[in-house]
């Protein structure tokens, strides 16, 4: 039976700017969607997302984990490391290594789950001229939604200084900032899918590995990058915390995000004077999440909640409505219940 892991997870953002949008002349925007009352919230998109988790993961393993170079079609670029260095197997939609091209299809996409992790964790499409071979492509088994803010775009700025070598000084640039909001997100990761591809040719999933130990390192990569997301741009100066505050994390049968976006958060009182940081942190309402996962709950095999109470206003009350549900086991922290998934893939 498939083994899909679902998380749903909620990051605090102080001040960043979090993802870049164009911006005209000399303006720096956020990424943003307008709500049906002119309202706009920021958002980080899923490419922008998963191309966090690829640099998080490649810092983790210490560069074991290597991000492929783009070719001039936007194809990545397959290479081989060899005694004299690193010999070019794909690129520019040729097939450039000879043995490979002579293993057909199935070999090929063989050889690329197994020893390209990028491309077997986070999906490709490789347009090749070969005859006979088609696209070669996997759907990605890490899918991601967007990460949208909980609260609207309040119209904060920076200013910084963009230097021209040729003379004093330099222009002013406008950056737009978040500031004291949530972002929430969701991911699906197919385990099954993991060191594994569909067969376009017979229409059906084969499997590259012999057993877990590569599949299980390869997800716990992803879950380790999940705990510990290095995001965000312009972090040299607006350096954000993008590790989650907030996270429900499942065991389940489906690939269906049946909570993703489900925790409402309100913001603080307008009325009440906010005396220190603490009191512009906002408050949690379950009731969407837990009606949820009463609707849901014979799909999920596990269920591990995990928060900084800290984080919200009413920390004590999230407590303890969670611990009152049955099927649900309640974490120490949101670190915590990626360890319990982890358990879950041995290595």
């Amino acid at each position: 039976m498939a083994k899909f892991i679902h998380t749903n997870s909620v990051m605090r953002v102080n001040l960043a700017n979090l993802n870049s949008s164009e911006g005209g002349g000399n303006q720096i925007t956020l990424k943003k969607i307008t709500a049906f009352n002119g309202e706009e919230f920021v958002y980080v998109s899923g490419q922008a997302f998963r191309r966090y988790l690829r640099e998080t993961i490649y810092w983790l393993t210490d560069g074991s984990f290597e991000i492929c170079g783009i070719d001039k079609n936007g194809s990545p670029i397959i290479k081989r490391k060899t005694d004299k260095g690193e010999e070019v197997l794909v690129k520019d939609k040729k097939i450039q290594d000879t043995s490979l091209k002579e293993q057909g299809y199935a070999g090929i996409m063989s050889y690329i789950v197994e020893n390209v992790p990028e491309l077997d964790m986070f999906g490709f499409l490789l347009s090749v001229t070969e005859k006979g071979l088609g696209a070669l492509r996997k759907a990605s088994p890490f899918q991601t939604t967007a990460f949208i803010s909980s609260f609207p775009y309040r119209y904060n700025t920076d200013m910084l200084t963009r230097s021209k070598a040729e003379e004093m000084g330099g222009d002013i640039v406008k950056v737009e900032i978040d500031t004291f909001n949530y972002l929430q997100g969701a991911q699906v990761i197919n385990t099954k899918m993991v060191g594994a591809y569909w067969d376009e040719h017979n229409e059906k999933a084969v499997s590259v590995f012999t057993d877990n130990h590569e599949r299980n390192k390869r997800i716990n990569w992803l879950l380790s990058a999940l705990q510990n997301t290095m995001g965000g741009s312009k972090k040299a100066r607006l350096l954000n915390d993008f590790s989650p505050v907030l996270v429900v994390a499942t065991i389940q049968k489906t690939g269906v995000p049946y909570f993703s976006h489900k925790f409402e958060i309100s913001p603080p009182n307008k009325n009440a004077k906010a005396q220190s940081f603490k009191d512009v942190k906002g408050k949690l309402d379950l009731t969407t999440f837990t009606e949820s996962y009463n609707s849901v709950e014979s799909y999920l095999d596990k269920v591990y909640f995990g928060f900084n109470p800290n984080a919200f206003l009413n920390g004590k009350e999230i407590k303890q409505t969670i611990s009152q549900i049955q099927g649900i086991e309640l974490c120490a922290n949101p670190q915590a219940v990626y360890d319990k998934i982890k358990e879950e893939f041995p290595l």
